[in-house]
């Protein structure tokens, strides 16, 4: 884990002290706390600890901190989550009262108090800490009645499965880490029309430098997972960002829908919610479009029209982490053809809308028998899932395009989504590259052949290169973006070549670490109970061990490695890098089409032209 994580041990465990040194900091401020004010906001049976007022600004700004005079868990609030949404809960209503859900907006000079540039010159109070969910927050609004179906028995609560609840912690364990005061200058950026701090993985970029905040940003999701979990909160946040950022390609089908994408991804960046999407149909007729299936509706479809709405039928297939999210976003990334006007749609809905069903494929987590034996495949697995439609009603107000082949053919193409999604894929593949090449080395320390002059030009020309080289293909696409209409894209070039090259890096990886085990799997013991068993404790002891280490810490790395690339979830993971964008000779058309042909063409004219 990088040192970026140092601060999330500590910290939690510094924070009374640190309460203290707050309020010394907000009487310095010209801040004045009183105590036990009446309840704000019209919240039923809430009240604040404190009430913080801040002068400044032409009017006072009263902001709640605290928690409810009750200080109840989490999980018994799932109605006023659902209400009012988890982030504006995390915000006021901290049952912990920790001090990092404080918004301390004094009069400022239009400098950000936690990083200390400009970010605006509007008379308004900067948020001193953001209104992300706290991972308390995320685990309670995830108890929320979805019907999730597994093995053909639905199951209750989702956190609580042991199928799915160490992915869940996972996650909320990262939002705990992006909220954490130490890490928001990485993980937040200020609103400048507002002053209000949100999560950066809602920023819609308009610079290389907001790119940057961008790319830390996913470094801090990916880091904890080992870039293993590619559809984390951060990823579809780029493609509704991306959305808002380019409203203009959704108004032609109604301004109204136009307003639907930014106010909901408005609301997404205000709760800091989690929205997985499934945008590939399923794989019935490949050789037919959408309308000319073996029946309709095989394909996610308007059913009916409601006033207030519509009713969608059909099915979705891999939407990864749909178990683990708060609402999906479907449409359609293969391109619909004139007839499929029924399926043309693009919109929003809960996970636990009304008819609305979840069928995972089998978790990996269900057939381990301990981390020390399965630490991936324990603890990583996102779960893809299918998704069925039965007559859900979906509000007009979450619906984005509506029997609209063209727009919803162009949506991710020609708004920015498609490349900013893949920046935030191959950040996340760094970080795994790195991952890998750390099991590489570690893999030829502990049998003594890391100082080989032939181990390390394998691990120089096989690994150490190919990782450098994707590594600034990234930095790249971040530093030379393509600026159009005030929004920054990750420059096409590189991102496609990143993708390019990623779909055959992963197998190459693989195999050189493969090779460098050679056949150590086929050595390891059954589980890691053979190392309490009094009968073959000395055995394997004795036997098992490296070079530089002891048996357990050798089988315990080769089962890491294993774990990677041998078992369900290795395969996997293959699998998912190998096809997550698209088919390879798709992403090479992408690239063809942004590479700089005119420029490379005018180069050979001019060698032509001097003799």
């Amino acid at each position: 884990m990088s040192p970026g994580f140092a601060f999330s041990a500590a910290s939690y465990d510094a924070r009374d002290e640190r309460r203290g040194e707050e309020e010394d900091e907000a009487g310095a401020l010209g801040v004045r706390v009183e105590e036990r004010q009446p309840r704000l906001g019209g919240e039923d049976g809430l009240r604040a600890h404190r009430l913080v007022v801040f002068g400044g600004a032409g009017e006072p700004v009263r902001l709640r901190i605290g928690g409810d005079a009750g200080g109840g868990p989490a999980r018994g609030r799932r109605s006023e989550l659902r209400e009012n949404g988890a982030a504006q809960l995390a915000e006021r209503d901290d049952e912990n009262g920790d001090e990092d859900d404080d918004e301390r907006r004094p009069a400022h000079d239009g400098r950000d108090p936690i990083i200390g540039g400009t970010v605006c010159h509007y008379a308004v109070g900067v948020a001193r800490f953001a209104a992300m969910r706290s991972g308390d927050h995320y685990l309670a609004s995830l108890d929320d009645g979805r019907a999730v179906f597994l093995d053909g028995e639905r199951v209750g609560d989702v956190t609580k499965h042991p199928a799915f609840a160490e992915p869940i912690r996972r996650v909320a364990h990262t939002w705990d880490l992006a909220r954490a005061p130490e890490a928001q200058s990485a993980t937040t950026y200020v609103d400048p029309a507002t002053g209000r701090r949100h999560s950066t993985m809602w920023l819609v970029p308009r610079s290389a430098e907001d790119l940057g905040a961008r790319r830390r940003a996913h470094r801090l999701w990916a880091e904890p997972s080992y870039g293993l979990m590619g559809r984390t909160p951060d990823h579809v946040a780029c493609v509704l960002s991306a959305f808002a950022g380019w409203r203009q390609l959704f108004d032609p089908g109604g301004t109204r829908f136009g307003d639907n994408v930014v106010r909901f991804y408005e609301r997404a960046r205000d709760e800091d919610l989690y929205v997985a999407y499934g945008i590939v149909p399923l794989q019935i007729d490949r050789s037919q479009p959408a309308h000319r299936q073996p029946a309709p509706f095989l394909y996610p479809g308007v059913a009916a029209e409601r006033d207030g709405g519509i009713v969608v039928r059909g099915a979705q297939g891999i939407t990864t982490s749909a178990v683990l999210a708060d609402w999906l976003f479907i449409s359609y990334i293969t391109p619909l053809v004139p007839g499929d006007e029924d399926y043309a749609l693009s919109f929003v809905t809960p996970v636990n809308a009304p008819g609305l069903r979840v069928y995972p494929r089998r978790p990996y987590a269900q057939g381990t028998t301990s981390v020390f034996d399965y630490p991936l495949s324990s603890r990583f697995d996102e779960v893809d899932a299918t998704i069925v439609f039965d007559d859900v009603f979906v509000p007009w107000e979450q619906v984005f395009v509506y029997r609209s082949v063209d727009l919803v053919n162009a949506q991710f193409h020609e708004s920015p989504s498609h490349t900013l999604a893949n920046f935030q894929s191959l950040v996340r593949f760094t970080v795994k590259l790195e991952f890998m090449a750390g099991l590489a080395l570690k893999l030829l320390e502990v049998h003594a052949a890391s100082s080989k002059p032939e181990a390390q030009a394998s691990l120089g020309g096989d690994i150490a290169a190919l990782c450098a080289t994707f590594d600034a293909l990234v930095q790249a696409a971040e530093r030379n973006p393509l600026i159009l209409q005030g929004v920054a894209r990750p420059h096409p070039q590189y991102v496609y070549a990143g993708m390019s090259l990623q779909r055959r890096l992963i197998v190459d990886m693989l195999r050189a670490i493969r090779e460098l085990a050679g056949g150590a799997f086929q050595q390891l013991p059954s589980s890691e109970a053979s190392f309490s068993s009094p009968e073959t404790r000395a055995d394997l002891e004795k036997f098992m061990r490296g070079a530089t280490a002891s048996a357990r810490e050798r089988v315990k790395l080769l089962k890491l490695v294993w774990d990677f690339v041998g078992t369900e979830f290795g395969g996997r993971q293959l699998q998912y890098e190998m096809f997550y964008s698209a088919a390879q000779p798709i992403v090479n058309t992408r690239m063809f089409r942004s590479y700089d042909w005119a420029r490379a063409k005018a180069t050979v004219d001019r060698c032509l032209g001097e003799y």
